[in-house]
Formats: C-alpha cells, structure tokens, sequence
C-alpha cells in the first residue's frame, strides 16, 4: 500500500452505523470513549473539589464539571445524530465553550496569581462571541476554534515561554498541551486508521490523556502551594 493509496483509504473511510431495536445508530466508539471521558472528567472534578479551596483549583473544578457534561452529551449526540441532528450536538457545545473558559480563567490565575482583568474581558468576549457564532451557523467549527484559542494562546505558549526562561519545568501541563494540540492535525487530515479506530477517536484518546496530565498538573501545583505554606 503506497502512502497516496493510504491517505485516501484514510480520509474516504465512513462512520460506523449499526441497528437496535429498529433505531439507526452511529459511532459507538464515539459512545464509549466520550462516556469514559465523563466519567474521568467528573472523577477529577470530585477529586479537586474535595481537597483544594483555592480560585485556581475552583476555576479548574469547573472545567472538569463542564467538560464531564460536554462529554456526557456529545456521546449520545454521536449515537442518536440521524435523529437529532445539529441541534442534538448544541448541549456539547455549550458546555464545552464554557468549561474553555474555566480553563482560560485557571491559566490567568497561574500566570497573573493576582489577577488581570484584560485577560479576563478578553475570555469573557471569547466566550461570548463563540456563542454569538453558534446561533449565526450552528457548526463545531467554532468551538474547535475556540478550544484551540484556550489551549494554545491560555496554556501553551505561557507555558513555553515559562519554560524556555527556565521559571517553569517541563510538567504536566505542558504535555496536556503537547496532547491537545496533536488533535489538530488528526482532524484536519482525518487520520482514520481503522473503521473501529477513526480521527475521532485518535482524538479522543489523545484527549484523555491530557485531562489526566491536566489534573496531575493542578494536584501537583497545589500540593506544592500547600508545602510553600506549611
């Protein structure tokens, strides 16, 4: 197989579909994989909410709350889409958007631990024109967009900087980061090796182990606060 055969193969290859019960359904991998990631999502959620009280941690708290419902939606949005359409994708989308801007308000307080309210304004306009987009074209393009702003302008090139200057080892953090941003191209180019394993999945799985290095990465910080403290 020669690589103009493959990529070809890679991007013509179509969703899965399959019946129960009389209902025409799509991407189970889809299902499962966003199902895992709820649930991983809100585990993480618990896990900070019952051990740190600071804003960062609250802010990042919400992320994974937000993120635990987008997931949730989004997997049966996959499942049910020949029946609900675009408009079933609309909950995901909401809560993905805001729980961006969590993200975005945890990374100012890490980087500006005493605030800045340009920054804050600018995630607010953020958020809000994203949404403002969303009612014009109902698209997951802006939402990628949005995410891609948050992870790359919010959390990677801060932290780039930080570790180029030598303020900041390479961590958790930035390996999230690395993690999301491989996504891009996998959905770009719609990298589907497999028809059980498409750029969907690709992605989802990448997008699993950056929740876990961000949530290693907040642990790790505020157990490290807490020693600074103490």
């Amino acid at each position: 197989m020669n690589l103009i055969f493959f990529i070809k193969y890679c991007v013509k290859m179509g969703k899965i579909e399959f019946e129960i019960w009389g209902f025409q359904l799509l991407e189970p991998m889809a299902l499962i994989l966003n199902l895992i990631m709820a649930f991983q999502s809100f585990l993480y959620h618990k896990k900070i909410k019952g051990n740190f009280t600071s804003q960062f941690s609250i802010y990042f708290g919400k992320f994974f709350l937000l993120a635990s419902v987008s997931f949730f939606f989004a997997s049966w949005s996959h499942l049910f889409y020949n029946y609900l359409g675009m408009s079933g994708k609309m909950p995901g989308f909401a809560s993905t958007i805001i729980a961006i801007g969590m993200l975005e308000y945890a990374m100012v307080i890490y980087h500006y631990p005493k605030g800045n309210n340009l920054l804050n304004s600018i995630i607010f306009f953020l958020t809000t024109g994203t949404f403002g987009l969303l009612i014009f074209e109902l698209t997951f393009l802006w939402v990628a967009i949005h995410t891609a702003i948050g992870i790359i302008f919010f959390l990677g090139i801060p932290f780039s900087i930080r570790i180029l200057k030598g303020t900041d080892k390479v961590g958790f953090f930035f390996w999230g980061f690395i993690s999301m941003l491989i996504t891009i191209p996998t959905e770009l180019f719609r990298l589907n090796l497999h028809l059980w394993f498409q750029h969907q999945d690709i992605s989802h799985i990448l997008m699993i182990f950056a929740l876990y290095c961000f949530f290693k990465g907040v642990y790790q910080r505020e157990l490290n606060n807490i020693t600074i403290k103490v």
